[in-house]
This record gives C-alpha cells, sequence and structure tokens, in this order.
C-alpha cells in the first residue's frame, strides 16, 4: 500500500479528524491572509498620528546628523509639523545655512538649537554626554538617530582597512546606542508620550555579498530598536525604519532611480508610521524594494559577488594584511 492509499483510508476511517485538520489549515490561511491584509491597510490607507500633538506643542525633536540626506529630510518635514528642532551635527556653517531654508519655509518661526559633535569620537568617554548636556534643560520629545555611514567606492571586505571597518562601527552602533543611552531617561519622564526613530536599512531583509559591515551595523540597529521598544511600549514609541534608495549622494551612481525617493518624502513616509509599527521600510517603493530583494536574493548575490571579486583583483593587499 503506497503512501496517497494510506491517506485515503485514514481519511475514510477517520473523517471527524481529517475535517478538522481541514478546517484548522483553512482557518490558519485565512487568518494570515487577513493579518496581511490589515498590515497592508495600516501601512497604506491608515493616516499618521498627529505626532505634535501626540508628544506635546511646544516640544523638540532631536535629529543626528541632519545637514545633508536623510537627517535633512526629517528636520524640514518634522519643522512643517511644528517641531522645534535640537540638530546633532560635524558642519555648524551647513546646519546654520539649513536653519535659515527651513525658517524661510514656514509661516511660525521655530526655536531651533544647534549642537556640534564630531560623529567618528562618540565612542569616547564623554562625548555623548556632553552634547546631550547642552540641551539638558529643554524639552525634546522625539529623538530621530540617523547617523551612519558607508563606503561608496568599494564593498568586497578585503579592500577595507582597518580603521575603515572602525568607523563603520563607531558612527553607525556606538552613535545610535549612546545618544538614546543618554537622552532616554528625558524621553520616558515627560509625563507624555515620546518618540524614537532608528534608521536601519532595506538591506537587512536578505544577506547579501559585499555588505556586511553595513548590514551587519543596521541589523544591529534594527534588532536594538525593537528591544528597547519592547522595554518601554506605552511609554515610548520606537520605530525601526529601513528605507530603500533615497536620492542623496550615496546613491548618485545608481542609474536606475524608479525606486528612489527623495529624502523629505522617505521621512514623511517614516513619521506617518510612527506610533503604528514596530518597524517599517516607509515608502511604499521601498516595500516593493524589500520584496524584490527576498524574491530575486540569488540572482543579486551572484551579481555582486562578480563586483566584489573583480575589486579584489583591481586592489593590491595592503602590508598590514601580509603575513
Amino acid at each position: 500500500m503506497n503512501h496517497l492509499e494510506k491517506l485515503d483510508n485514514f481519511i475514510v476511517n477517520n473523517k471527524r479528524v481529517a475535517g478538522l485538520i481541514a478546517a484548522g489549515a483553512v482557518g490558519y490561511v485565512a487568518l494570515k491572509a487577513l493579518s496581511k491584509a490589515a498590515c497592508l491597510f495600516k501601512n497604506l490607507v491608515l493616516p499618521g498620528y498627529n505626532l505634535i500633538e501626540r508628544y506635546g506643542k511646544g516640544s523638540y525633536a532631536a535629529v543626528t546628523a541632519c545637514t545633508d540626506g536623510i537627517g535633512k529630510g526629517f528636520v524640514l518635514e518634522l519643522a512643517k509639523r511644528g517641531f522645534n528642532l535640537v540638530m546633532f551635527v560635524r558642519n555648524v556653517e551647513k546646519a546654520q545655512a539649513l536653519v535659515k531654508e527651513i525658517q524661510s519655509q514656514l509661516k511660525e518661526k521655530i526655536d531651533v538649537k544647534i549642537v556640534k559633535i564630531d560623529f567618528l569620537k562618540v565612542n569616547e568617554p564623554g562625548v555623548v554626554q556632553a552634547a546631550i548636556k547642552q540641551v539638558e534643560d529643554i524639552d525634546i520629545s522625539l529623538l530621530v538617530n540617523n547617523a551612519g555611514m558607508t563606503l561608496v567606492d568599494r564593498i568586497s571586505f578585503e579592500t577595507f582597512t582597518e580603521q575603515e571597518l572602525s568607523n563603520m562601527i563607531v558612527f553607525n552602533i556606538y552613535s545610535q546606542v549612546l545618544f538614546t543611552f543618554y537622552l532616554l531617561p528625558k524621553l520616558r519622564s515627560r509625563g507624555k508620550k515620546s518618540g524614537i526613530i532608528n534608521l536601519s536599512s532595506v538591506s537587512t531583509v536578505i544577506s547579501m555579498a559585499g555588505f556586511h559591515m553595513y548590514t551587519g551595523s543596521k541589523m544591529f540597529n534594527d534588532y536594538f530598536s525593537k528591544s528597547i521598544g519592547e522595554e518601554y511600549k506605552g511609554i515610548i514609541d520606537v520605530l525601526s525604519l529601513k528605507p530603500g534608495y533615497v536620492d542623496t549622494p550615496l546613491v548618485s551612481s545608481i542609474k536606475d532611480k524608479r525606486l528612489c525617493i527623495s529624502p523629505q518624502e522617505c521621512a514623511n513616509a517614516a513619521l506617518n508610521k510612527l506610533g503604528r509599527f514596530e518597524e517599517t521600510n516607509g515608502h511604499y517603493k521601498h516595500m516593493y524594494t524589500s520584496f524584490i530583494q527576498k524574491l530575486f536574493k540569488s540572482a543579486i548575490n551572484n551579481k555582486i559577488r562578480k563586483i566584489c571579486q573583480s575589486q579584489r583583483e583591481k586592489t593590491e593587499l595592503p602590508q598590514d594584511k601580509v603575513f
């Protein structure tokens, strides 16, 4: 008797059990479908919260590394929504120029505090703490940990220097952890809800050749955000943002920009998800990017492996790697 005959005999002799199994399977599939439909509805249809009312009128949003790219998109969008701003930046002159740009676009003036900090030194004792101390007397209700870096000219692991590896860990991990660490007591004890948005990346949805350091650090950002969100659930809205291509100098070499969005579009989409999700790609184009990456993982990796091999062949092995 083959397996099909055994199954047929089981169904005939155990009709109730088979019926319950079938009903359970149908119910499970239906629940999964409803869950995905509900998630899609929340993502694409449900409006975002009025964040200035949720977190408090007159409060400040703090954004790290915000004179360019996604960070700039966040300060522009937050200012438009009525938040005062704290800008943690490396270049004060660029920040001052951005403040003038922001104020020129607003009917009502907002207050902006600029704090200078070297993000490549945030792992040194007291650096982040000293920056936070400069704004300790103001009501910060929202933190956007935007600071992050990658290398655009190389991706093969062997072509990195030890200093570049260290810089990426400091910039992408230490910055996010320490700004969260020093601002959490303020966010937690306001007597009103607060929020945190931590920048991760769409690259975390699959393991990709050539994106070891960037994706590894961004995966840390993702899990760090979710864990903080669980600990402070009901007190602080925490969102792990996983954007795809955003129109910044980092993607200047990308030829096909159909799935690329502006920094302000990225920020607007993220802010509309804050308080409703623990993680998001934000814009619908980046949700599609995530889907495509999962679908074509093998093809993507095959292409990147060839690029990595080409870079290794063109790069002379540094002396400190020769034994």
